[in-house]
Parts: C-alpha cells; structure tokens; sequence
C-alpha cells in the first residue's frame, strides 16, 4: 500500500453543487456540497488509480516535474 498526494481544484457549479477537478489524474466529479465533491473525487481517483496502475501515471509515479508559474494578464 502506498500514499499518495492528489490536488483538488473545487469550483460551484452553475446549477448549484460544486465540481473538482484533479490535474493529477485529469478526472472531474462533482457534489451538493464541497465535503461530498471531495469525497467523490477521493472514490473516482482510488478507482481510476487501481484501474491504471500508478506506475502508468507520470504526476504520481515520480516520473514529471511540476513548477508553480506566475503570470501577468490583462483583464
């Protein structure tokens, strides 16, 4: 067994809800409330990691780099 860190991006849903995103794995759920969006990402990514083997995912395996950027934009 191995732990493993996951982001979860979480924005409300226009139709109410929320929906999280996670770049890791590139997997979107969602939840009527912030507490069950997480806990539904946390089940879609535990699925989707014993379906593809966290050997086969660059973000959790060790095998990319991630760097923070900052940018300036126009608004």
């Amino acid at each position: 067994m191995r732990r493993v860190e996951i982001t979860a991006e979480i924005v409300p849903a226009e139709e109410g809800g929320y929906i999280v995103y996670c770049p890791e794995l590139d997997i979107t759920t969602e939840g009527e409330t912030i507490e069950e969006a997480i806990e539904m990402i946390k089940d879609a990514a535990q699925g989707y990691i014993e379906v593809v083997g966290i050997e086969n995912i660059p973000a959790l395996s060790g095998k990319s780099i991630k760097e923070r950027l900052e940018l300036v934009v126009n608004e």
